[in-house]
């Protein structure tokens, strides 16, 4: 594309680029999204699975028909019950069983355990997330750690004419 493109699909390319640039830190996302459950499914348990197997081994016993889904839907409720930031912050519990959803990056490489588990995150840029199962409705770009989706976004350009409005409308 020329230099002075300046349409919506150049300026969601231009900031999709940043994300996926090493300075960046993320990565083009190819799972599947499942509006049902609201989740990334697949990147989510494989996350669970290779960051905490005893966890999940104790919850696949305790859950032998349809484990991926329940695990998800055990995950929405606690955000339901805790809101997103805290389980993202504290994980949650089900049935006696803790789970860490994300790893925070660590106040110093003194602790190679904790650097370690922070490495394991898995931070995915997507763009045109079809969110609703109901209709094709989507925004432009979301933000998706550990097959969580954390933040979305719809861009507008002001070069043509669109404004934050037009965005909220959307």
């Amino acid at each position: 594309m020329a230099i002075d493109t300046t349409n919506e699909k150049r300026f969601e390319s231009d900031i999709e680029a940043a994300f996926l640039s090493p300075a960046g830190g993320y990565v083009k996302g190819t799972d599947t999204y499942d509006p049902n459950l609201g989740l990334y499914v697949d990147t989510l348990v494989t996350f669970i699975q290779k960051t905490q197997p005893k966890e999940w081994v104790r919850f696949e016993n305790a859950n032998k028909i349809d484990t991926v889904r329940k695990f998800c839907v055990a995950f929405n409720n606690a955000c339901d019950m805790s809101g997103l930031v805290s389980v993202l912050r504290h994980g949650f519990k089900h049935r006696g069983i803790t789970f860490r959803v994300c790893y925070f990056k660590p106040e110093s490489s003194l602790n190679q355990t904790a650097a370690a588990q922070y490495a394991r995150n898995h931070v995915a840029c997507y763009r045109q997330w079809y969110y609703s199962a109901d209709t094709k409705k989507s925004v432009d770009m979301v933000l998706v750690l550990n097959g969580i989706p954390v933040f979305a976004f719809e861009l507008k350009n002001q070069y043509t004419g669109q404004t934050v409005d037009n965005a909220k409308t959307q």
